[in-house]
């Protein structure tokens, strides 16, 4: 008598159930990269991002001129009130509905990570729009941005065009009034001014890694040995 076996059967195990271990295992690891991979290339594009620092000194590029203008509670401020330690300059205007607001955030930023150091350097914003930016009006902006008095200046005058000048002629920097169709149009750089009223540098303020270079160059100015 003929017997017939019944087949055999053969297990693929690639065609298994998803709940196996191994399938899980997979699914698990495969989440995992999923998570971690983005991260990873976040951090690697930041770092890379970051230019490096280095203790070079830096270079005198001019001189800060002569100048006499108003704080925000009416008194007057002169370029010799900041002989005697470094301090970090830029021009922005209230009115501003471009990239002011994004430098006086900037200079927030600098200004705490100064007071955490109790670095004694000062910071000073000067309004290019001065006959709208009253120093009531200054005094406005400059809360909104938690300015501390005593360390960040908030300073307006008089004269749009000796303000204007002062910032292409003395701080190296564009300016242009405003028209009927365009409002005042300005360059973004914060100037870095040393203890004797030199300028050594020039930093894009719009830049992430600008508070970064700029708390750099401070200590490189704050390092150096006073000149008699």
């Amino acid at each position: 008598m003929l017997t017939l076996e019944e087949p055999s059967k053969t297990f693929d195990e690639s065609s298994d159930i998803t709940g196996s271990p191994a399938r899980r295992d997979n699914k698990m690891v495969a989440i995992g990269l999923a998570i971690i991979l983005p991260t990873i290339a976040f951090i690697w594009a930041w770092n890379s991002a970051q230019p490096p620092l280095d203790n070079t000194p830096l270079a005198v590029l001019g001189d800060v001129p002569p100048f006499s203008l108003i704080d925000i509670t009416g008194k007057t401020i002169t370029n010799d009130d900041f002989v005697g330690q470094p301090w970090v300059a830029n021009f922005v205007f209230t009115r501003c509905s471009g990239p002011c607001q994004e430098l006086s955030a900037r200079m927030r930023s600098i200004q705490y990570a100064l007071r955490e150091k109790a670095s004694a350097v000062q910071l000073v914003s000067i309004s290019i729009d001065p006959k709208y930016d009253t120093p009531a009006k200054l005094g406005v902006f400059a809360k909104r941005y938690n300015a501390e008095p005593a360390m960040w200046h908030f300073l307006t005058g008089d004269s749009q065009d000796e303000i204007h000048n002062l910032m292409r002629h003395g701080f190296m920097q564009t300016v242009m009034p405003a028209s009927d169709e365009e409002p005042i149009q300005h360059s973004n750089y914060m100037v870095i001014v040393d203890r004797d009223g030199k300028i050594r540098a020039v930093r894009d303020g719009m830049l992430p890694a600008s508070k970064r270079l700029i708390l750099h160059d401070l200590e490189k100015l704050q390092a150096e040995t006073p000149s008699e």
